[in-house]
């Protein structure tokens, strides 16, 4: 081989490691990892998911200083249909939180919200970052003391912190 050649080679694998080095350092800045097989995260991470009007949907490990526009950033950003009226983008990110960012064809009125005060587990499911034992948590709250008087009211509930009643307030009702 001449000269010219190895310059060449040398010159490739030059621009090959300064691009894995580009790829490697982006996904460190956001410190992300989408969970696909047995991934555990590590101390001081949270896991939440997305769903909805954003282009990758699924689950995430972040740090826990996170935010709500980190999570939306690292799943591709929203669609052009998605309604972030109601989003709160910079609420810290709580393990186990499910953020789900609805469409603007499919925005809720007053009469589709759930009712706090009459809903089942089954429906206090479908609300973000509510899982069965947050929902049992709230029927048993509402057994034990009666109606909700305000939706603020809702903190009062084990599991349920002003990040969750931030992003399930536009879609609950007493």
């Amino acid at each position: 081989m001449n000269k010219l050649s190895y310059k060449i080679i040398v010159l490739l694998i030059i621009i090959v490691v300064l691009f894995c080095g580009i790829i490697l350092n982006k996904k460190e800045k956001h410190n992300l990892t989408t969970i696909v097989g047995n991934e555990a995260p590590v101390k001081g991470d949270v896991v939440v998911e997305i769903k909805g009007e954003v282009y990758k949907p699924g689950l995430y490990i972040l740090d826990a200083e996170s935010r709500v526009n980190d999570l939306v950033i690292i799943a591709g950003g929203f669609t052009d249909n998605a309604d972030t009226t109601n989003l709160n983008l910079a609420a810290k990110l709580v393990d186990g939180i499910v953020i789900y960012v609805i469409s603007k064809d499919n925005q809720q009125s007053v009469s589709d919200k759930i009712s706090i005060n009459t809903a089942t587990i089954e429906e206090l499911i479908q609300l973000p970052g509510i899982g069965e034992s947050r929902a049992r948590s709230i029927v048993d709250y509402r057994n034990h003391n009666g109606s909700f008087k305000s939706l603020e009211e809702l903190t009062n509930v084990n599991g349920i912190s002003d990040n969750i009643l931030d992003q399930i307030k536009e879609l609950i009702s007493l």
